[in-house]
């Protein structure tokens, strides 16, 4: 009998364990880098910022680049403890300047009570990053020189692997990118909101940068226009944050563009355009003989950009599993969009504002995918991009 009473009051009592009425909730947090995993060769700081349950534990321990990582900007401290509360938590990683080539990586460990851990990487580029990005990927515009051009590669830390957020050549004259490259595809679309939050490119000098943090002066007739869109990259917070970059934005046309047939188009590219294969894409401004000027939060006066343009790649089939590169002509196809910063009375993408790929080489100096036949950038088929 008493065995029996005594299964009796361990099958009640697990079954009260695992109901949700009444059960005290364990605490738990979670962290990630605010703005990015990779930064420069210049001595700085990178924010962790922690979130979770108000009352949680946690300790940090910079496991690997101690040497020169510290949570004290003063002295050499790797490890560090706290309680999480309401709103913002941010732990601070300061580290020194790296003098060698060579990239090098940190790694900081945040354990929260209750037993959960995060493990982030911090990567800091080397001395010699001129130009910082792979010439084999598919969506990067051959290498030209500029005595204003500064070439950047923004990377993230995705599923454990360091991967190309985008990249982009920078005009520190105009303080605007003339161009950003990235490859588009479902691994870096999920569901995370936009961030919002207009800062600095840790990458480039703030005096070669425009300061809008909150809209340019003139708005609502210029928004701060994206080049790499934040909705093509909401996978992680630290994907989104760097699309908030400074230097991924100009004055853009608001309505009839930005707002309109440009947002349209970038909406198409997601839905219509992405595939398996993955497409690749170049984003630019043109400035050609610009005259007009827009004006900061300081008060400094930029160039508006005087057209805008995207040109595209991807294999005609969109499920070959093969790399563009190991493609013939016959298997790939791709289309330019050529778009005054001016307001369109029509909302939709057409044929209208279509260019093939070579006559926007022609139109900007830069040679866009030259890593694939010529013969592909000289002509487009619209029926094949669904356009009329």
């Amino acid at each position: 009998m008493f065995r029996y009473f005594l299964i009796v009051f361990l099958s009640l009592t697990l079954w009260a364990c695992g109901s949700d009425e009444g059960a005290e909730i364990a605490p738990s947090g979670t962290a990630y880098w605010n703005n990015s995993s990779s930064v420069a060769a210049q001595k700085g700081n990178a924010a962790i910022r922690m979130e979770g349950t108000a009352g949680t534990q946690w300790q940090a321990e910079i496991t690997e680049g101690s040497e020169w990582c510290s949570f004290s900007l003063s002295s050499k401290i790797a490890t560090k403890e706290g309680t999480l509360v309401e709103g913002m938590n941010v732990l601070y990683v300061y580290y020194s300047d790296n003098i060698n080539d060579a990239q090098r990586q940190a790694t900081v460990t945040v354990s929260f009570a209750g037993g959960k851990q995060t493990v982030l990487t911090l990567s800091q580029k080397g001395q010699v990053n001129s130009p910082e990005f792979s010439t084999s990927w598919a969506e990067i515009p051959a290498y030209k020189e500029g005595t204003n051009f500064q070439y950047v590669t923004h990377y993230v830390n995705l599923n454990g692997k360091e991967v190309r957020n985008y990249s982009m050549c920078y005009d520190k004259s105009h303080k605007g990118a003339l161009w950003v490259a990235y490859p588009l595809h479902s691994c870096y679309i999920g569901g995370l909101d936009r961030t919002d939050e207009w800062i600095y490119d840790p990458d480039i000098a703030e005096e070669y940068q425009i300061f809008v943090a909150k809209a340019y002066k003139e708005y609502p007739a210029y928004d701060r226009g994206h080049q790499i869109p934040s909705a093509d990259r909401t996978m992680t917070r630290e994907m989104n944050a760097q699309t908030f970059y400074f230097s991924n934005q100009t004055p853009q046309t608001g309505k009839g563009l930005n707002q309109s047939i440009w947002m349209n188009l970038e909406d198409k590219l997601r839905k219509s355009y992405m595939c398996s294969d993955t497409l690749y894409v170049v984003t630019g401004a043109y400035y050609g003989n610009a005259s007009k000027q827009a004006t900061d939060n300081n008060g400094v006066k930029v160039d508006v950009p005087t057209h805008y343009f995207k040109v595209l790649l991807r294999t005609k089939s969109g499920v070959s599993g093969k790399w563009v590169n190991q493609c013939d002509a016959s298997q790939l196809q791709t289309i330019g969009f050529w778009l005054e910063n001016k307001a369109y009375s029509e909302s939709q993408p057409s044929k209208a504002i279509c260019k093939k790929v070579s006559e926007i080489e022609q139109l900007t100096g830069f040679t866009f995918f030259p890593g694939i036949p010529q013969e592909v950038k000289n002509d487009f088929n619209a029926i094949e991009w669904n356009l009329n």
